[in-house]
């Protein structure tokens, strides 16, 4: 069922409500020099590295943590999936922050569920992605006044945009693209736990299906404190590609399900590690679904798009290339190598949506949607 949910004059109440209570002097609880600590604690973990993903207008480093097992764990070389968190857009939300450093907690657990999540997963996680603001005391905007995450869509990005859409790309490029995206924030009007659904009006009715599968999931980890998917809609008036979620669905539509999550943010809030084990736990149970459904994204560097074609240089590779459909659908295929291979748009079968892939050995190792009207 769909609620009415109160978002009246979020940014003023979010000021007033920091100014009076006046907790922004030491970062909200959080401030940057605790991130440090906490780092320099996570880097003792044999399954944790610590990097720099660029820095703020101020020159402060934007932390990602990045949590993965290996073949000395497991016994066994498993293929990864990834999972890329990012926390504190806005400072005076520090329960974003208590929930990232609450996952990275979690995955680096003894547990057997940690070490399942480490085997078959890396999860990149920016507990901080906006130090400036921070420190500085303010709310919502970094250290030039700008929030950030309506940033995404401007000529010039700030900084911390800037290395974040870096981090992406980079990884989008690469052998384990990214499959979930979580955006992590705090609501101070109706604490609540919620994502925002994107109406398909602003993406499509199969990724409609992808959020409610995904936020289902997530809820089946924490009934009794997540939202239903319909709690807050989104996006009715088309694609916003100010914000995050808007640059995942330009640029990757279904592959990637990238969604924006508030936690509570009141004198009641707390359960970040219920939530943290949700929002982890359920993004792996999502993905799962997907690979047993065969539609896991993959890399996508070999594929050379042409006026008249795609080019596919192999080399001495043999492979295989096959052109489905948004179901699955195989519509053609044929040998690929050793040597280049031509694929003329002409003779390649229409649909509204076209997945190009190769397949070595066996295993899928690239993959790309081919644009309409090709």
């Amino acid at each position: 069922m769909l609620r009415t949910v109160v978002f009246l004059c979020l940014f003023s109440s979010s000021l007033l409500r920091a100014e009076a209570a006046g907790d922004s002097a030491d970062g909200w609880g959080y401030g940057y020099d605790s991130l440090l600590n906490d780092l320099e604690r996570w880097r003792e973990s044999p399954y944790a590295t610590v990097d720099s993903i660029g820095s703020s207008v101020q020159g402060r480093a934007i932390w990602m943590v990045t949590i993965t097992g290996g073949v000395s764990e497991s016994g066994v070389l498993v293929r990864k999936r990834r999972v890329f968190m990012h926390a504190r857009t806005h400072p005076a939300e520090v329960q974003a922050n208590h929930i990232a450093n609450e996952t990275i907690r979690l995955l680096l657990d003894s547990g057997s569920a940690s070490r399942e999540l480490r085997r078959d997963f890396i999860f990149n996680i920016v507990p901080m992605y906006n130090p400036d603001g921070v420190e500085l005391g303010r709310p919502r905007e970094n250290a030039h006044g700008v929030d950030l995450e309506g940033n995404w869509d401007k000529l010039v990005l700030e900084p911390e945009v800037t290395a974040l859409k870096r981090q992406f790309l980079a990884f989008m490029s690469g052998p384990v693209p990214i499959e979930v995206a979580l955006n992590l924030h705090s609501d101070q009007i109706n604490c609540t736990r919620f994502f925002f659904f994107h109406y398909a009006a602003g993406t499509s009715p199969a990724y409609e299906d992808l959020q409610r599968k995904f936020i289902g999931r997530v809820q089946g980890r924490f009934p009794e404190g997540i939202e239903d998917w319909d709690y807050v809609r989104s996006w009715d008036n088309g694609t916003q590609l100010r914000y995050p979620e808007g640059f995942w669905w330009a640029n990757h539509r279904e592959e990637v399900l990238a969604l924006t999550y508030e936690d509570a943010n009141c004198e009641n809030a707390g359960g970040y590690d219920s939530t943290a084990r949700a929002l982890a736990m359920g993004s792996a149970d999502y993905i799962r679904d997907r690979a047993i459904a065969g539609t896991r994204p993959l890399a996508r560097a070999r594929f050379q798009l042409l006026a008249d074609g795609i080019r596919i240089p192999m080399g001495a590779t043999i492979a295989r290339w096959d052109l489905t459909d948004m179901r699955g659908r195989r519509l053609a295929g044929g040998p690929a190598g050793p040597g280049d291979v031509f694929l003329a748009w002409n003779d390649l079968p229409e649909s509204s949506l076209r997945i190009l892939s190769l397949t070595r050995a066996g295993f899928p190792t690239e993959r790309m949607r081919l644009p309409p009207g090709r």
